[in-house]
């Protein structure tokens, strides 16, 4: 059933579904599994490894030139970025589907 729907910066094209791991820190970088959809406030170099299992990434801040949307894209992964709040909104285990195109992510809280 969907829950909610966030709209954001659309960073890098594509569509998919699956299960969000939200990663607050580099001791979450443990908690990713290949083909999670990634959720964080932003990132940088440091946060390379771990983004590179996502399925999708998504990011509270940023735009189109920051460094999760650089990763996506470079990844082929779809990526919406500049999501207001979506790291107090999303928790683990949350099921989304994301519209990189579009920059809107459809949720089904868990």
């Amino acid at each position: 059933m969907l829950n909610q729907k966030l709209i954001g910066t659309p960073a890098s094209g594509g569509k998919a579904e699956g299960v969000i791991k939200v990663l607050t820190t580099t001791d979450d970088f443990k908690k990713v599994d290949k083909g999670d959809i990634i959720v964080v406030y932003s990132s940088s170099p440091a946060w390379t490894v771990p983004l590179l299992k996502a399925k999708a990434l998504i990011s509270e801040v940023g735009g189109i030139l920051c460094h999760t949307a650089i990763v996506a894209r470079e990844i082929g992964v779809p990526s919406v970025v500049g999501v207001e709040n979506v790291t107090k909104i999303l928790k683990d285990g949350d099921i989304v589907k994301i519209d990189g195109e579009l920059g809107e992510i459809y949720v089904s809280k868990n």
